[in-house]
């Protein structure tokens, strides 16, 4: 029978000179090795870890009290991954430690290597505590009932990774979560924020958009961002003026021009890196004496960016007697005496 091999039993070495140490250490023993008579030996130590089979008897039929007195090597030559699969009840309500219950991971990964059947999942339980979001990416979640009922044993564990790839996986297979799961899942941190719908961004609570961090926005669509800006510009609303651009400043980039002389008229700036971030729909009406104040002493950085966009966009729809004006010997605006004639797309 293949062992388990998640991770080497605590008490049988891998290594020659540890085997000799344990084999000292085993022969002092009284009792003998299961299925051995007499005192142990160098052969018969040897063979046990070799082989680590099944005593007879000692295959249970059932999970109870009995197996939680198992060793470890005995569990994983005795269990089956069936039997686990049909007691996940057994497995949460019986008192086994985390070495033991990480061998019955070992064992059902290794009966679904290509992830967990939903069967199963649903019947996981606290068991779930011991599954990595690589276990999960590997599910195929439909039911939104198991992704509550998980989201609830997640809670004050440390589980924000594995809820985010929880609800990520039960999105992508088409599953369409309810206002009342996004309110749970205001506890954990928003890593899960993109696999959200815009209209369900619309239910989450502003304590989730205050832990938000701009490595959480990475993979949003535009509309997701539309959706968490208007959420963010509400939940920052009463912030002093340097407190709300901080808290502001990853959500710019969906901002409108009124938006942005908001922002002028609280006498707020921005620098050039966070204004390349920006619309050039939004940048473009802008004045020069808008962008003036809008980037305040960063002014000069714009020099060094007359390529980039939105700054581009900008220049080119600016008269170039504006642009002068800046002082920064910038060119590409419009002449003077031609008009800008803009035509609709």
């Amino acid at each position: 029978m293949r062992g388990c091999g998640c991770t080497p039993h605590p008490c049988i070495p891998t290594g020659v000179s540890r085997f000799q140490d344990w084999f000292l250490m085993a022969s002092q023993r009284s009792r003998p090795l299961p299925g051995y008579h007499g005192p142990p030996t160098y052969g018969s130590l040897l063979l046990l870890l070799v082989e680590k089979v099944c005593q007879p008897g000692r295959k249970p039929q059932r999970l109870d009290e009995n197996v939680v007195l198992y060793q470890e090597w005995e569990l994983d030559a005795c269990v089956d991954a069936a039997l686990l699969e049909a007691s996940m009840d057994r497995v949460n309500e019986l008192p086994f430690t985390y070495q033991q219950l990480r061998i019955f991971k070992c064992k059902l990964d290794q009966l679904y290597p290509l992830g967990y059947p939903e069967s199963l999942i649903g019947h996981l339980g606290y068991f779930f505590l011991e599954m990595t979001p690589e276990d999960i990416h590997k599910w195929n979640v439909t039911s939104l009932q198991v992704v509550k009922s998980l989201l609830i044993i997640s809670k004050g564990r440390e589980m924000d990774e594995q809820v985010a790839m929880l609800v990520k996986r039960y999105v992508a297979g088409g599953g369409h979560l309810d206002p009342d799961t996004v309110q749970d899942l205001a506890t954990f941190l928003p890593i899960y924020v993109c696999s959200l719908s815009p209209e369900l961004l619309g239910h989450v609570q502003e304590s989730v958009i205050w832990k938000i961090m701009p490595q959480h926005l990475v993979g949003c669509s535009l509309q997701q961002k539309d959706a968490l800006y208007l959420k963010a510009r509400q939940a920052f609303q009463h912030l002093n003026g340097s407190e709300y651009l901080l808290k502001i400043q990853p959500y710019l980039d969906r901002a409108s021009t009124e938006d942005l002389r908001d922002l002028i008229g609280r006498n707020l700036t921005v620098n050039v890196t966070t204004l390349k971030l920006l619309q050039p729909a939004a940048v473009k009406p802008l004045t020069v004496l808008e962008m003036q104040r809008l980037l305040g002493p960063n002014l000069p950085e714009l020099k060094a960016e007359t390529g980039a966009s939105p700054i581009r966009e900008w220049i080119i729809s600016k008269p170039q007697s504006d642009l002068d004006k800046l002082g920064l010997g910038i060119q590409g605006g419009i002449p003077n005496g031609y008009l800008d004639l803009h035509i609709p797309d």
